[in-house]
């Protein structure tokens, strides 16, 4: 049975807001609640079966200006996901992941969406989305390093706190990739107790995009999927 929610639970629209934009103060109420951290699970499994039913999310939502990636989510897509909280369960998307199965890409947009394998080659205009699974509440960013040792952000995509997360979850936004070539090694960064994310840029810059073992961060684990960009 779901926990009740109680006078403190912030209301459906407020927790949707989180989902679109990372919310401190909605995070660090959700780490302590069982009704909302049911809802945000539910809200994880309808976004699942959304982009099980629909392969071609987010194909046609005009990216942001970024230079190398375009974090987004579609409106669309969070009126999927009051209908699925409606109705049946969620099919689940096949799985990868490595470093402990915490972190999964899942590669869409010019087909179904599949979970990348290591090292994948995959085309510009491919839109990715992140699933971690770090077993516990923990906080996390999901980041990339291109060729010339440069990070981007992915999830979330602004302020300086990490997304609070409690489980296996599929991650709010995407990020679609432009038509640069070359190696790109997304990370997901996870700790206990929130990083600023001027902490994890440093750790990451410069890296060898090629050989994960070089990146530690203090406080935090890692997990890491590297992908080829460009044209099969």
């Amino acid at each position: 049975m779901n926990a009740a929610r109680t006078a403190q639970c912030p209301s459906d629209l407020a927790l949707e807001e989180h989902l679109l934009r990372a919310n401190p103060a909605t995070a660090q109420h959700i780490a302590g609640c069982e009704h909302c951290q049911s809802w945000e699970r539910a809200a994880a499994e309808a976004s699942r079966a959304f982009a099980h039913q629909h392969p071609h999310w987010m194909a046609k939502t005009r990216p942001s200006p970024l230079r190398r990636w375009a974090p987004l989510i579609a409106t669309a897509a969070l009126a999927a996901v009051a209908l699925f909280l409606l109705h049946s369960p969620s099919p689940e998307l096949p799985r990868y992941a490595t470093k402990g199965d915490e972190l999964t890409v899942y590669v869409g947009g010019q087909g179904t969406p599949r979970a990348a394998i290591q090292g994948e080659r995959v085309r510009p205009g491919e839109s990715l989305r992140f699933q971690v699974a770090p077993g516990a509440a923990a906080f996390v960013w999901i980041a990339s390093v291109d060729s010339t040792g440069a990070v981007s952000r992915l999830v979330p995509s602004e302020g300086t706190t990490p997304l609070a997360v409690d489980g296996t979850q599929l991650l709010p936004g995407s990020a679609v990739l432009d038509a640069t070539e070359g190696p790109e090694r997304i990370w997901a960064v996870i700790s206990p107790e929130p990083l600023n994310w001027s902490v994890v840029e440093q750790a990451l810059r410069g890296s060898p995009v090629r050989d994960a073992s070089e990146v530690h961060i203090a406080g935090a684990r890692t997990s890491t999927v590297l992908l080829e960009r460009g044209a099969p």
